[in-house]
């Protein structure tokens, strides 16, 4: 039965829309079915004036605010194709968020979140090695953590007497094979160091002191010479340059670690070691007693730190999550990413626009009952902008992409240029690909649920690419007539369209060489 979008002006606050049964004939998929209606621009509604920041942890409206908020509404996908390292770094400097995806050891998703919480920050904790360490040691430490500089301590001490320090210029892997770290050090006395009485934590101070130093890492220690954390010069360049960065109260990137319902006792703790932000509890079916299991260990065991529960599809799902496993934020789809292939597998799955549109009416009427505000995140079926611009008129505070964002330099996949144009792999987390390193751990794998080998085309570096995304995303919320996502939710239109009409048709596009 074919059905209609329309505004409903007895519904909910933050719902400003209906469904209305009109016809029979073919369901709109997902959001390719819809679109929303243009609104009225006020004088005053320039495109400056746009704001996409959006809550992505529970709050108060009138009473407190959210403990995190998103400067651009997007979340890059818990995938081995997606969301590494890299991806972690480029998108928190933009003001969104990536979800590092925990198919891979512990301690490898562990290093991910320590690589972003230690890009920049006022001080950061440092890595350190000791003077007996091999040089092999060391340069296996920088391949697998991507860090170029390591601070020599007493005993490995991460806080311990400083030697000195060791990087990548100090050295060659293989001339130097044999040889010891103190072999190859830099002394404590040829380093340009900073006393903690001199800063504190002061980051205005500390900021001082980089910019006056000629080198580009400064150790802050006691006057017992004591390692306490390092200041580096980076930092300061890249705020600069990046003034919508998501960053904590000392200054570093912050970061999401997606958990599973298998190992989360061991990995939960390996991950809030790191310094993650968030928990991303990463499931297709979030409707589960494991999945209260384990928010219940995260949040009972590290309460300051928000948890992200998903995925679900109906009112039910959502009520579950939040009032009984008491999640911050609620990831809403199932069976509509490009590499999803569980409907066709087992026939259960979700249509994303009736999805969004259950779970955000539970939203709202959660809100009413209680005061409380439960963001909602809605996950998959993004291919564009235009995508994104209907799903947060539904009612969705963000989106979370895998595809959207696989393409990108950041992505942990390699550029194939025997394509024309290149591309890049992309591979669902459901597929036997993602799967091989469960099944070494004795996991229990049925059948496949995602594409093994799909490919992507190459976009370039995410800066670039994002930052005209972001800025048709705020065309897109003006010419609706709004100011806000929340004014998205408030007043937006939002009703079916025919495929034939979404983009350019009934003529011959000239490809550009």
């Amino acid at each position: 039965m074919a059905r209609e979008i329309i505004r409903n002006p007895q519904a909910l606050p933050l719902s400003s829309y209906s469904v209305r049964e009109t016809s029979f004939g073919e369901l709109p998929s997902g959001y390719r079915g819809l679109i929303t209606l243009p609104g009225y621009i006020s004088r005053d509604l320039s495109p400056d004036s746009i704001d996409v920041s959006s809550p992505l942890t529970k709050y108060r409206p009138g009473k407190n605010e959210p403990a995190i908020r998103l400067n651009i509404p997007v979340l890059s996908a818990a995938m081995q194709s997606v969301s590494g390292q890299k991806m972690g770094i480029a998108l928190a400097r933009m003001g969104g968020l990536a979800a590092i995806y925990c198919s891979q050891p512990i301690e490898e998703e562990a290093d991910m979140v320590k690589a972003v919480k230690r890009h920049k920050g006022a001080f950061i904790e440092p890595e350190v090695v000791s003077a007996q360490d091999s040089i092999e040691y060391v340069a296996e430490r920088m391949r697998r953590t991507g860090y170029s500089k390591f601070f020599v301590t007493q005993g490995r001490d991460q806080h311990g007497i400083l030697l000195g320090l060791v990087t990548d210029n100090d050295f060659d892997a293989e001339m130097h094979k044999g040889q010891t770290v103190a072999q190859r050090m830099r002394p404590v006395r040829e380093l340009d160091v900073v006393y903690h009485d001199e800063v504190s934590h002061d980051v205005k101070q500390s900021n001082e002191k980089a910019k006056s130093s000629h080198h580009s890492a400064l150790p802050v220690i006691y006057r017992d010479g004591r390692l306490r954390d390092v200041i580096f010069r980076k930092d300061i360049r890249d705020h600069r340059e990046h003034k919508t960065e998501l960053i904590d109260d000392m200054k570093r990137l912050r970061v999401i670690a997606a958990v599973n319902t298998h190992d989360y006792k061991d990995r939960i703790p390996a991950v809030v070691d790191a310094g993650v932000d968030l928990i991303l509890i990463d499931t297709s079916q979030g409707w589960t007693d494991h999945l209260a299991d384990t928010s219940h260990f995260a949040l009972n065991k590290y309460p300051g730190i928000p948890v992200i529960g998903g995925n679900v599809v109906t009112a039910d799902g959502f009520n579950f999550l939040v009032k009984d496993c008491g999640v911050d934020s609620v990831k809403a789809g199932m069976g509509i990413a490009s590499i999803c292939i569980t409907p066709e597998q087992i026939g259960v799955a979700r249509s994303q626009d009736r999805a969004i549109e259950e779970v955000t009416k539970a939203r709202d009427k959660h809100l009413e009952e209680t005061g409380e505000y439960v963001p909602i995140i809605a996950d998959g079926g993004v291919r564009s902008v235009r995508d994104m611009v209907v799903a947060l008129a539904l009612g969705a505070d963000s989106i979370m992409a895998g595809r959207f964002f696989a393409g990108t330099n950041e992505s942990p996949t390699e550029i194939n240029y025997k394509f024309s144009p290149p591309r890049k792999p992309y591979w669902g987390e459901g597929s036997d690909r993602a799967k091989s390193w469960r099944e070494k751990r004795g996991y229990s794998i049925e059948f496949e649920e995602g594409v093994p080998d799909a490919w992507v085309d190459y976009v370039g570096p995410l800066e670039p690419y994002l930052t005209q995304a972001m800025e048709q995303l705020k065309a897109g919320i003006r010419k609706a007539g709004c100011r806000t996502i929340d004014g998205l939710h408030r007043n937006a239109v939002v009703e079916t369209i025919s495929e034939e009409e979404v983009g350019a048709h009934s003529v011959h596009i000239e490809k550009k060489e």
